[in-house]
């Protein structure tokens, strides 16, 4: 990358959101996958219209730019395989509405999960795909990669989530898909085109959720079986009952040996274990 591109993106972002640090550049060659590769600069913008500017340079200048959020992903979408500019959407933070009639936030991508979740517990509300990252990922990459997590058995993934997205497309330009209302069915669902593409056909920098109000009781049961087989029939029969657990999990012998290892966790010597969570709004 020459010199007249990293000065033009200091003119796009500012001195204080762009470096080319060889100490910066190492911490983002990699992410929680097994894949590395050191990108040529960095950039952190804060608003939209700087990120299509940085697009659009990078569409007529003709170098790679990878999107980032916290860098937990585990498929290597974060890391550069081309080198290029990294923009890092971690600065764009901010919960732009709430509104809790409507049961809908507005978001920038660089909002951390568990912080939208201790805005939203006040109210009594929850945004449920739950990623196992949740501490630390961000939304913009929850959406990215349409993240889930545990409860995806009654709850499902962030896609089942996102009503409208604001995406800077790789030319530039600046689109809306979607709608606020719940139910849209005008139009081809663009919306859902983008989630799970991974910052490939363009960078998400507004999001719209569903969020919904938060259960307030909860039971949960461990249940042992002595093959995977007769596990497998147990969840089918959970699932053909009519109550849809919030988690259901199934560990095998492999599993179940692993964590009594190496998690020091006391569990029982058999081939596998069924987790079950169930939640809801009264105590029986």
């Amino acid at each position: 990358m020459d010199d007249s591109i990293k000065q033009a993106l200091i003119d796009i972002v500012g001195e204080q959101n762009f470096t080319d640090s060889l100490i910066d550049l190492v911490s983002y060659s990699y992410d929680s996958s097994d894949h590395s590769h050191r990108p040529d600069a960095a950039v952190w913008p804060t608003t939209s219209e700087q990120v299509s500017g940085i697009l659009t340079m990078a569409n007529e200048r003709r170098f790679a730019v990878t999107p980032r959020g916290a860098g937990t992903g585990l498929a290597g979408g974060a890391v550069p395989a081309r080198g290029g500019l990294i923009l890092d959407l971690c600065r764009m933070d901010k919960i732009l509405d709430i509104q809790i009639v409507d049961r809908r936030v507005v978001v920038q991508p660089g909002v951390v999960y568990a912080d939208l979740e201790r805005a939203l517990n006040p109210y009594g509300f929850f945004f449920p795909p739950d990623p196992a990252s949740g501490k630390v990922s961000t939304l913009g990459g929850n959406v990215a990669t349409n993240a889930g997590g545990l409860k995806g058995a009654k709850y499902g993934v962030t896609k089942d989530y996102v009503m409208a997205l604001e995406i800077v497309l790789p030319d530039g330009r600046i689109m809306r898909t979607g709608s606020n209302c719940m139910k849209s069915v005008s139009g081809y669902d663009l919306t859902r085109l983008f989630v799970g593409s991974e910052g490939t056909l363009g960078v998400v920098t507004e999001i719209t959720l569903k969020i919904s109000p938060k259960p307030l009781a909860f039971k949960t049961s461990l249940a042992l079986f002595p093959s995977l087989k007769d596990a497998g029939k147990s969840v089918a029969d959970i699932m053909h009952s009519g109550v849809i657990p919030s988690v259901l999990e199934v560990l095998d012998d492999n599993s179940i040996r692993v964590l009594r290892e190496h998690a020091d966790m006391d569990l029982p010597d058999v081939m596998a274990i069924i987790l079950v969570e169930t939640d809801g709004y009264t105590e029986i």
